[in-house]
């Protein structure tokens, strides 16, 4: 568990990191990681580029907090909607209705998400610790999943793999409608749109 800081000194570092972090999901979110420039970041924080490098020795360190972040409350968020579920498609669709309901309420994520995925294809070492984070995502969801299907799974099909569908599938609907600017579209679907990545993934199972 995270102790929150003792002293002022402390509470006024965490403070600048948490600047650091939010402006820098804002900042991906608006020009893409590969645009924004660590001195974009510092710019629009209104603080030191030096002082950048007391928190983040690069970006890619920052953009990997975000992710563990975002992941970590995606996966909060998810075990949090099924806990009074019973195994089976009652939970399976609570499943889905956190991944949605995140996405939707956190865009910014959603595109950071979407373009960590992109990055994954490549093999620098900064991608290499993407891509450890988002396995170990992976490996959690798909042990919520796991306990959702109470042992039923399709022959050869892992509760991992399901993870990495649902995953797959909540992001790619997702991304699309908010890049061309029809999030509100999606929201009046929202109950085809739920059952029809449901039969998706029951078809896994």
């Amino acid at each position: 568990m995270i102790q929150a800081p003792s002293s002022r000194i402390e509470r006024r570092r965490e403070k600048t990191r948490r600047l650091l972090i939010e402006v820098a999901l804002g900042l991906f979110y608006e020009k893409g990681i590969d645009r924004t420039k660590i001195e974009d970041i510092t710019e629009r924080a209104d603080i030191g580029k030096g002082t950048f490098y007391q928190y983040f020795e690069t970006k890619e360190e920052l953009l990997r907090t975000l992710l563990e972040e975002g992941l970590d409350e995606l996966l909060s968020r998810t075990t949090e909607e099924v806990k009074t579920a019973r195994p089976g498609p009652r939970m399976i669709r609570r499943i889905i209705h956190a991944q949605l309901d995140f996405d939707l309420e956190h865009p910014e994520y959603l595109v950071l998400f979407h373009q960590v995925r992109g990055l994954l294809q490549f093999r620098t070492e900064s991608v290499k610790e993407l891509r450890q984070v988002y396995d170990a995502y992976l490996d959690r969801l798909g042990e919520v999943i796991r306990h959702a299907l109470n042992g039923r799974n399709g022959e050869g099909v892992s509760p991992r793999q399901i993870a990495m569908a649902v995953s797959a599938f909540s992001l790619g609907l997702l991304t699309h409608p908010l890049l061309f600017d029809k999030a509100g579209e999606f929201r009046d679907r929202r109950d085809d749109i739920q059952a029809q990545l449901e039969r998706s993934i029951y078809a896994l199972v």
